[in-house]
Parts: C-alpha cells; structure tokens; sequence
C-alpha cells in the first residue's frame, strides 16, 4: 500500500506544481496591474518593482495551492482509471476511500502549509511589501488625481486636499488639524498648497491657528512657505486604498478592532478575515471532491481531470463571491459567509467519496 501511495503522488507531482504556477503568475500579474495603478510617472526601478512582487508572493502562493492540489488530484485520478490502475488494484479488494488516501494526505498537508504561509510569512512579507511600496513613494511621490479628500497619519492630525494635482505632485488647498492629547482641536494648517522638495514637504503661502482649551483662537502665524511632515500620511493614504483582500490577517485584524473600540462597524473587515482561514483549507475540500469525480469521469478522455479541475474552481469561487457578497452587505454573519463555500463542497466531497464504487 506504500508503494501505491507513492505511486499515486508520484503522478500529482507534475500537475500539482503546473497549477501553482499558473495561477502564480496569474496572481503576480494582477499584483503588477494594480501597482501600476498605485505608482505614477513610471519613474520607480525596475528592482524595486520585483522586489514588491517578491514580497507578493506568499500571499499569492496561499491562493495557488489549493488551485495545483486540485489540478494533481483530479489528473492522477484520471490518469489511474484511464490506464486501469485504478481498477486492477480495487480488483485486488482494495476500497477506492483507500486509494484516495494519498489523495487527501495532500490535500491536508497543502491546507496546513497554506495555514503556516499565512500565520508566519504572509503577515512580515506583507509588511515587507508595505515597506517597498514606501521606498517606491520615496523614489516617487504618490500623488493621484482626485478632489476633496480626507485621511490621518499617525500622529491623529486630519488632513484635507481639496486638489491632488498627479501632473505636478502637487497638494492644492491643503488643511491640517492636529488634536492636543484630550483629544481637542489644538491647531489649525492651512496653506495654498504643498510641495514636495526632496522628501520634505513645504507648505505654501499659508497660515497657522493656535487654539485655546475652549476652541478659540489665541492667534495667528502667517508664512510664505513651512516645512512639514506629512509623507506617512500620504503613503498611509494611499495603503489604506489596498482591499482588505490584499492585506495581511494581523492588518484585518488591527483594523476590525480599532473600528470596533471607535464604535464603527468592522463586519466587512470580519467577512475578508474569515476568507484569509478558509482560503487555505481549500486544498483538502477540493481534493475531497476532485479524487472521485476525477475517475469516474476519466471515461470523456485522458484530459478529463483538466475538465474537472476547471469546473470545480469555477464553481468553488462562484460560491465563495455569493458569500463573500452576502457576507459583506449583511445578509450572511462573518464566519458563515467565509465559511459557507467549505462546508457544501467539503460535505459533497465526502458523499462522493464514501459512495463512490
């Protein structure tokens, strides 16, 4: 019986790392499309870029595993009972739950690689991709059309852009208001716009307002042009645009809390934070699934377990984009809505798999 499991992974091998790979660059290449959209001028280095997608990764990787076990699995199978493998060692009195053994061996052994890249590599390569992107805006300044926009820094301190001028990197009507310790309006920034000299930001022909306790104006300072830090507020501006899918687990999960302890509602945050652990439990529910409809199905033809592998993703994500959709309007609690996709699959799977003959 070792020899067949070895035999049976043997077989997984090829189309396993084929479907990984695939859906890797897949994955990079949409990575690369939206840090077109995130970086203009076409001015960053080519290293830089590379280095950002190799920091990309491992979060890619743990959406193209359950994509290659699914691709090995139902090939294998095809390729046993095409062949007569299959047959000839059921002949012998050996039950077709046993044959798929090595199956889900690696279906759980791929979950439980998933599950160790997103707990231990995703989350620091994750914030080592955040740091390229920042060495990007130092390269570069990020600065995108838009009008009106409000956003923090780390610091607390409110800013407002009526004009984000991308041609000239240029901030027009710009307004900062920073916070004392209680929490009140303590200063106000206003200036006609901001410039970037280096990697220092000057303000323009502007004005500051110091505040009392009560809120009142204690007096006013004029100035032609004033140095001021706001290049994190910026780059943590434009990180905040990232969906909550291309954030790191420990990323959701300090944003959920921190809306939760202001008060705000952080249930769409919980809907992608539960995808981020059914996500990689995707390869045993898949291999559960691909093993018995991969063999009785090798009779359409020797590339049957390509048609199985393209069918059952499609139908998976269609299901997972009903709960991730329901999930996030409401209509599906959190954990069920990232959960749901697992369970029908995982449970049809194991009918097929027990009833299977």
């Amino acid at each position: 019986m070792r020899l067949l499991d070895r035999y049976l992974l043997r077989r997984m091998v090829t189309p396993f790392f084929l479907g990984v790979l695939v859906f890797l660059v897949v994955l990079l290449g949409d990575e690369a499309r939206k840090l077109e959209s995130a970086v203009t001028g076409m001015r960053v280095p080519l290293w830089l870029i590379l280095k950002y997608l190799g920091y990309a990764a491992p979060g890619a990787l743990v959406w193209s595993l359950p994509v290659g076990t699914l691709l090995g699995v139902s090939m294998a199978a095809t390729w046993g009972a095409r062949s007569g493998e299959t047959v000839a060692v059921r002949v012998a009195g050996v039950s077709f739950v046993r044959v798929c053994v090595a199956y889900v061996v690696v279906g759980l052994v791929m979950s439980g690689v998933a599950f160790t890249l997103n707990e231990s590599v995703v989350p620091e390569s994750s914030r080592r991709q955040r740091a390229a992107f920042e060495e990007m805006t130092h390269t570069q300044p990020v600065v995108h059309e838009a009008y009106n926009q409000y956003f923090r820094d780390d610091q607390g301190r409110i800013f407002f852009v009526g004009h984000m001028d991308a041609g000239n990197n240029v901030l027009e009507q710009v307004c900062v208001w920073t916070l004392d310790a209680q929490g009140r309006l303590a200063e106000i920034d206003s200036a006609r716009q901001a410039v970037l000299r280096g990697r220092q930001w000057s303000f323009e022909d502007g004005a500051t307002a110091y505040l009392d306790a009560r809120g009142q104006p204690v007096r006013v300072e004029r100035y032609e042009e004033k140095p001021f830090l706001m290049t994190q507020a910026l780059q943590n501006y434009y990180a905040d645009k990232r969906t909550p899918l291309e954030m790191s687990a420990n990323e959701l999960v300090a944003l959920a809390t921190t809306l939760e302890a202001t008060g705000q509602d952080s249930h769409r945050l919980r809907v992608h934070l539960a995808f981020k652990y059914s996500i990689p439990l995707a390869c045993l529910v898949l291999a559960l699934m691909a093993a018995p409809l991969g063999d009785g199905m090798a009779r359409m033809g020797s590339f049957a377990g390509l048609v199985v592998a393209i069918g059952l993703v499609f139908l998976y994500n269609g299901v997972r984009s009903w709960g991730l959709a329901l999930g996030l309007v409401g209509v599906l609690p959190p954990a069920f809505a990232g959960w749901v996709q697992n369970v029908i699959f995982g449970v049809v799977g194991l009918v097929l798999l027990v009833r299977h003959r």
